[in-house]
């Protein structure tokens, strides 16, 4: 298996891979990333089979605005009010997902779903050309290190019995503290991981 290294300009193609169920790496405001359509089964299974990642640990979605959210997710005012202030950026709500969410049931956790609407530039261009949830979890290995370089990437894959398919090259991104992660929980902000936004 061969991992394709395109750049980051190419969403168009980049787009048509994610509909036709690939699982790609990308640069994001706070490190790479290993996504893949958030609503196609097979390709979020790649994702936690590829990081050897344990089951029971949901995904975050990426989001193109609250918009799109509203099909996912309920989104209480006091949720509405974070984003609002620190979206797009690197905070992670975790909301309720609605009934007919599309959303693998696999990304979420306990009924409910971490998502951002993310900052970089990349994403927000791929969000033109593609229309739908975008899974984003660090692409490494459980257990090692966030990487920032696409290069160090292609190299930890290499040799390894699962690879994304394609990894783009957002050439090497400035390490930055992770997302911030919260939850409201009766009207108020919990921080379930405390990163770069605070709130």
């Amino acid at each position: 298996m061969h991992m394709e290294l395109i750049p980051a300009n190419s969403v168009q193609k980049i787009a048509e891979m994610l509909r036709d169920g690939a699982v790609f790496v990308y640069p994001t405001e706070t490190s790479y990333g290993i996504g893949c359509d958030a609503r196609n089964a097979e390709a979020v299974e790649r994702i936690f089979t590829i990081k050897q990642r344990p089951a029971d640990k949901g995904l975050v979605v990426l989001m193109k605005d609250t918009e799109m959210l509203e099909e996912y997710a309920k989104i209480p005012q006091k949720a509405r009010e974070l984003g609002d202030t620190h979206w797009p950026g690197a905070l992670n709500i975790v909301l309720e997902s609605t009934e007919d969410s599309s959303i693998v049931p696999a990304c979420a956790h306990a009924g409910h779903q971490a998502v951002r609407v993310s900052s970089h530039p990349f994403v927000q261009e791929l969000f033109t050309e593609f229309v739908g949830p975008i899974v984003s979890t660090s692409a490494n290995i459980s257990g090692n290190e966030p990487l920032y370089d696409p290069q160090e990437i292609v190299e930890m894959f290499e040799g390894q019995e699962f690879q994304p398919d394609v990894i783009v090259d957002g050439g090497v991104i400035p390490e930055r503290p992770g997302s911030t992660v919260v939850r409201i929980q009766d009207g108020n902000i919990v921080i379930l991981r405390q990163g770069e936004v605070i709130v």
